[in-house]
């Protein structure tokens, strides 16, 4: 399949080669995090057991990232004993903190702070091994596994495969490398002299957490804009990239603005043979959109033209082989640049989570910890939009936009706002 799909003994582990969708994570660290905060009575214990059982149906959090010479990661065979830790303390519910026991040890922590009846409970998993949805689908049995626990059931506990990368995914159903990636619009064309992966510095530099500044619409907000997409046969991804890219052009430009915008996007079930949730890494090939955004035009226009950009590179594949681009674009190989460009990253609705009886989970965030940061092999968005819908709610996050955070925020309420007001008949 590849050299991303190499394995082979050496003194008793297992080792598999990262693929490039794997790979653009290791040498920062990066763990993507799920936080919740609860109300009422929570067992730490319980919960530590339960995040004990998610290790062993899911091998591949008890596995360890390693590193050969030149930086390439690789995946190493599970120690059959060992278990993912968790950390329990008291403190500030209010607040998320990098993981007590030292990042990068393992590659799935479980913090639970808090006392009495209001808790934050945060699941951090590296990114190399899981995505939004592979992360998600991780969180979602965490919480079963406790209710199960609490309520004295027995947990329906099966050990999962080691998860296979996009690569693998791809190779597997005869879809090979196509002249273009999708991504020509918002690409720059880097000087054709060697990259090598930047100099680490002498003393590493310390763990970092980004909590992304974020709104939320209300319910009946949340719902008509999804109504507004259903009736006008625009999803609701387009409506949503078409809001945010016309604030981030009227908060930076007060008017039009040019810009392009990269959006990963599922491919578990876009594929010819669909792909369970935690049977992949990093599920998500990788789409663009490029365009004068004028924020005096119609938003609902452009939100047109970003469905069916997407649509066509979906349906001629493009998106489908975009993974194999990806070595174009990150790493020390890379040929292009993708600086400057507006991200959007839409995971869509969270899944209602099992609890036991008393207990309520009343808030979630995307956060992300970056275990050993190094100076990276790719360019980074000027800005990057998170959004979902928690308990009904529509969410927006943004990382990358420093103090103007606040502002992009007021902007983006506007623009939802507005169109949450659209009539159409």
């Amino acid at each position: 399949m590849g050299s991303n799909d190499e394995v082979w003994w050496d003194e008793d582990d297992l080792i598999r080669v990262l693929a490039p969708s794997e790979q653009r994570f290791v040498r920062h660290g990066t763990y993507t995090g799920r936080s919740v905060t609860v109300r009422g009575v929570l067992d730490p214990a319980a919960l530590r057991d339960a995040f004990g059982l998610l290790g062993y149906a899911y091998p591949v959090l008890c596995c360890r990232i390693g590193e050969d010479v030149v930086g390439q990661g690789y995946l190493l065979r599970p120690d059959e004993r060992a278990s993912p830790l968790a950390s329990v303390r008291d403190g500030d519910p209010t607040a998320i903190e990098i993981p007590a026991v030292r990042p990068a040890a393992q590659l799935a922590y479980l913090d639970i702070v808090g006392a009495g009846d209001h808790w934050r409970v945060t699941l951090f998993v590296h990114h190399s091994i899981a995505d939004a949805a592979h992360c998600v689908e991780l969180l979602a049995r965490l919480w079963e596994y406790y209710t199960d626990i609490v309520d004295g059931l027995p947990a329906a506990v099966t050990p999962q495969e080691l998860p296979r990368s996009l690569e693998w995914y791809v190779a597997a159903c005869g879809i090979a490398k196509a002249t273009v990636s999708g991504f020509e619009e918002v690409t720059k064309a880097l000087a054709p002299a060697p990259k090598e992966a930047p100099r680490d510095s002498a003393r590493p530099a310390p763990s970092a957490l980004a909590r992304p500044r974020r709104l939320r619409l209300d319910t009946a907000a949340t719902a008509r804009i999804v109504e507004l997409g259903h009736m006008l046969g625009v999803t609701v991804n387009g409506l949503l990239t078409a809001a945010l890219l016309r604030a981030y052009a009227n908060e930076t430009a007060g008017g039009a603005l040019a810009l392009g915008c990269l959006y990963p996007v599922d491919l578990r079930r876009r594929l010819p043979l669909p792909v369970a949730t935690a049977a992949g890494t990093n599920m998500v090939g990788a789409a663009s959109f490029a365009a004068q955004v004028d924020p005096a035009a119609s938003l609902l226009e452009l939100a047109q033209r970003i469905s069916a950009r997407l649509d066509h590179d979906l349906s001629e594949g493009i998106v489908h082989q975009s993974v194999l681009h990806f070595p174009d674009f990150y790493g020390g190989h890379r040929k292009y640049s993708l600086a400057g460009h507006i991200a959007v990253t839409n995971t869509g609705v969270v899944p209602t989570l099992r609890t036991p009886t008393g207990l309520m989970l009343t808030d979630y965030e995307i956060v992300y910890l970056s275990a050993h940061p190094r100076p990276s092999t790719g360019a980074s968005a000027a800005v990057t939009f998170l959004v979902y819908t928690f308990a009904r709610e529509l969410t927006i996050g943004v990382l990358g936009a420093g103090a103007d955070a606040d502002n992009l925020l007021d902007a983006v309420r506007t623009e939802l706002t507005a169109l949450s007001t659209v009539r159409t008949g």
